[in-house]
């Protein structure tokens, strides 16, 4: 036993001392979606350092498997922040040489290039190709000066499987006539350091690059269609300044509520359709923001949502944050394949959420599993609503 591992890992972040208050109640195993996966559950864990037991804990690499979604903080009735010590084990890890392959290779990547991927920053635009814009629609996406801007992130900009969303994004922009530009030299948020073991600090230099492309254009609102990227702004580069950011920083759930409607559209006679809707956790848990996207559905006629049991603040995860992918797919793919299930007990046609992993974790699963429910992005969603409104109207 070494009570030396307890005391630095308690002193590491503000609130991790709060380990040594745990009751061993098991309500973080019974919240926890990855504990099927981990050699040693939530709680035992939690026991072994408590307990000092250095070498169990690092050698159980159970602190890799963590989404941290946070259902576990939000329940434990200690209010230990379960999911930051996870962290912390990680930044452990690393500092004392460890090394996992799928967060060297993706770590390496940003390093090389600013994204995930490893790509050529123009790459970033791809999905502008699928749009049919002429060379002057497509110059204006990238405005020297604009009101807004919108912060894309990697997966939303790189992963061809997700590109209806910036596009679904840009196009419904347009129609509302907003003043916004794209960021050409947009980097990463920073969040796959963070999680891969690197710490909070290590997040500096992507938050100094990020605010200064933005501050160059002048917007005042930065629009995001990660709800990752949105933590980051919000929760992370602010602790790097003296002030507050310059700009606000909105999900584009909450730019858009309101603004949307297809019920004025006199005359209109869109299908009536089922819908679920899965809660990212960094928006849904971590920023609190569950009302916007649902007050959006609202505003569409024959629309009619179904919740599923596990909603709000309590929604599971869908088992593709915290670098799992990265890490362990299978047991992204099964926790994926459990929140299928959650939405096909509703009934529903679709299966929607509002954050570009969520939508790929799910449909990659729905896919596998031959689930006959349809994934897709709200913001997919909504313009295929507002064409299809569009259509009828103008018969």
């Amino acid at each position: 036993m070494n009570f030396d591992f307890l005391d630095v890992l308690s002193r590491e972040k503000e609130g991790n001392e709060k380990i040594k208050t745990c009751i061993q109640c098991g309500s973080c195993t019974g919240s926890c979606v990855a504990s099927d996966g981990m050699s040693q559950s939530p709680r035992k864990l939690w026991r072994n350092v408590q307990m000092g037991m250095e070498t169990d804990v690092m050698s159980s690499m159970g602190f890799w498997n963590c989404t941290t979604c946070g259902l576990c903080d939000k329940r434990c009735p200690r209010g230990i922040p379960l999911s930051q010590i996870m962290l912390s084990l990680r930044e452990k890890f690393d500092k004392d040489g460890g090394s996992v392959a799928g967060i060297s290779q993706t770590l390496d990547n940003l390093r090389k290039s600013g994204n995930i991927m490893g790509e050529d920053a123009a790459n970033r635009f791809l999905w502008i190709d699928n749009l049919g814009f002429t060379e002057k629609e497509r110059g204006e996406l990238f405005k020297e000066k604009s009101e807004v801007v919108y912060f894309i992130g990697c997966v939303g900009a790189l992963f061809p499987q997700v590109g209806g969303i910036p596009q679904s994004l840009v196009k419904i922009l347009r129609k509302l006539k907003t003043d916004f530009s794209l960021l050409e030299n947009e980097w990463c948020c920073g969040y796959p350091v963070m999680g891969g073991g690197k710490g909070a600090e290590s997040l500096r230099e992507y938050a100094e690059h990020n605010i200064a492309a933005i501050e160059s254009n002048g917007a005042k609102t930065v629009i995001v269609s990660c709800p990752t990227c949105y933590y980051i702004f919000n929760k992370v580069y602010p602790k790097f300044f003296d002030k507050p950011l310059s700009f606000n920083v909105m999900h584009y759930a909450e730019y858009l509520e309101g603004l949307i409607t297809d019920k004025s559209s006199a005359g209109s006679e869109t299908k009536n359709v089922t819908v679920t809707y899965h809660d990212p956790c960094d928006l849904g848990r971590k920023l609190h923001i569950t009302d916007a996207p649902r007050n959006i559905l609202k505003g569409l006629s024959g629309v009619m949502l179904a919740e599923m049991r596990f909603s709000g603040e309590e929604g599971k995860c869908c088992g593709g944050g915290g670098n799992l992918e990265m890490t362990n797919s299978e047991l992204s793919f099964n926790i994926a394949s459990k929140r299928i299930g959650d939405a096909m007990e509703t009934g529903a046609e679709y299966l929607l959420s509002s954050c570009q992993q969520c939508r790929r974790t799910l449909q990659n699963a729905a896919r596998k599993s031959r689930a006959r429910i349809k994934v897709m992005d709200l913001l997919e969603f909504l313009l295929l609503r507002l064409e299809e409104s569009g259509r009828e109207a103008a018969k």
